[in-house]
């Protein structure tokens, strides 16, 4: 896939406690922030831009590290806003775009708000001529028709294999770990948006495009099934997979990388293994609010979303993997390899699970009620 080409992949959507509340009770951050820097080019003397980015943990760690470092850039001063990451998101920006009127210049969207947001004609497009640093980003991760880009790859998340180092005298290394006969032992994301439905697909068929079709969907969720009497726990919030750890009710399942990693530095005895068919990869991307012509700081935030000191700022500071190769960062081993991993990954297939959205959540109710 070119960087020209919609990507496949879809932003994790869950119910209950989101992974950016949890990660906002573990850094303990909330609150919006306003930025304002000491010296405005004159081009960029007018008012804020306006950038939001999911509330807690994230907005706040963009607002000190990230959006500071592009009006140093650029001039430019940033209002960060935090932002909403229910389902209702796209429902009340839309009722704002109709109006004529958005919140904000720029915000974050995950890969299947990305995708919905498109349909409904809430992201303004830029000519990919205006955007000089789209090349950095790796392939797949730039939504575009053509040269009209309309979703540029913000940051990245992974969901790895974890473990209880103590319950395994060889730390597995593959996710069909989970299919060995172990009781009541692991805790496995459910509900229909599950990335488990990713992870059976490149494992045991032939890939994202099993899920294209009700057939496919059926095959895939009837592997998943197998593992109902190895499964304590079947979460649809990032929560309660979390105590079910730390309480030692679990000895490992599928979990947030970044969530786990800080776990782990905060004495929590946890495994995060990236398995050697790929840990699942999922990223936001930044989108315009299509609200009159898209302004010329909106756009040269864009551009500068692409730079390794954009990812390399994330990385070090939001927890977050880059989207721009390896060897263009400045990251340290260590850094990088706390975020990020050089594997293939598997990428979740949004673009399926957006259209099968009501069959897929049907059908694993069903299964999991049998």
């Amino acid at each position: 896939m070119t960087s020209n080409e919609t990507p496949k992949g879809a932003g994790l959507q869950v119910s209950g406690v989101s992974r950016r509340t949890v990660l906002k009770a573990i850094g303990g951050i909330g609150a919006a922030s306003v930025l304002g820097a000491p010296f405005i080019k004159s081009a960029y003397a007018a008012a804020p831009l306006r950038i939001s980015n999911f509330g807690g943990f994230f907005e706040q760690a963009f607002a000190e590290h990230v959006y500071p470092a592009f009006t140093k850039a650029t001039g430019i001063e940033v209002q960060s806003i935090p932002q909403s990451g229910s389902a209702q998101f796209l429902i009340q920006l839309g009722q704002a775009v109709q109006s004529g009127q958005a919140p904000m210049d720029v915000c974050c969207a995950g890969q299947a708000d990305v995708i919905r947001g498109r349909d409904r004609g809430l992201w303004a497009t830029v000519e990919k001529s205006r955007l000089k640093n789209m090349d950095n980003i790796m392939p797949g991760f730039v939504y575009s028709d053509g040269d009209a880009i309309d979703g540029v790859g913000a940051m990245a998340w992974y969901i790895t294999l974890v473990a209880n180092p103590a319950e395994f005298e060889t730390l597995p290394d593959s996710w069909t770990e989970m299919w060995k006969p172990r009781e009541s032992a692991w805790g496995i994301q459910g509900g229909g948006s599950s990335v488990l439905l990713d992870i059976v697909a490149s494992v045991y068929f032939e890939g994202p495009s099993v899920l294209d079709t009700e057939a496919g969907i059926d095959k895939v969720i009837a592997k998943i099934a197998e593992l109902k009497p190895n499964a304590k726990l079947w979460w649809t919030d990032e929560g309660s997979m979390q105590s079910a750890y730390q309480n030692d009710e679990i000895v490992g399942g599928m979990y947030f990388h970044d969530v786990s990693m800080i776990m782990k530095n905060e004495g929590t005895d946890i495994a995060s293994i990236f398995p050697k068919e790929g840990a699942v990869l999922g990223y936001n991307a930044w989108c315009l609010p299509k609200v009159g012509t898209p302004s010329d700081e909106a756009i040269a935030f864009l551009d500068w979303s692409a730079t390794p000191e954009c990812h390399e700022l994330i990385a070090r500071h939001v927890g977050a993997a880059p989207l721009i190769e390896r060897s263009k960062l400045s990251l340290t081993d260590e850094e990088f390899a706390a975020v990020s991993s050089q594997g293939e990954p598997i990428v979740v297939a949004s673009d399926a699970k957006v259209k099968h959205a009501d069959y897929i959540s049907a059908q694993m109710l069903k299964m999991l009620g049998q």
